[in-house]
């Protein structure tokens, strides 16, 4: 068995994969529309990981800090 053809095979259907996925993708999404916004939500979320979470506690923060101005108000 020649070898040098069964390398070429394999490199043929590895391209045939690929090309049909990239245009599987282009046909879904449209050539125009595609957008990249999940790059820089990715970018935000390994730059900050716990900004949703720090956000919620800021709220819960002046939620209290308010609570705790009524009290002494009172």
């Amino acid at each position: 068995m020649n070898t040098e053809r069964v390398y070429i095979v394999i490199i043929l259907v590895i391209a045939i994969v690929v090309l049909s996925n990239v245009v599987m993708f282009a046909v879904v999404r449209g050539m125009r529309g595609v957008n990249f916004h999940w790059f820089s939500r990715s970018k935000d979320a390994i730059h900050r990981p716990f900004r949703y979470e720090d956000e919620s506690l800021e709220e819960l923060r002046r939620r209290v800090q308010g609570l705790s101005e009524e009290q002494d108000s009172k």
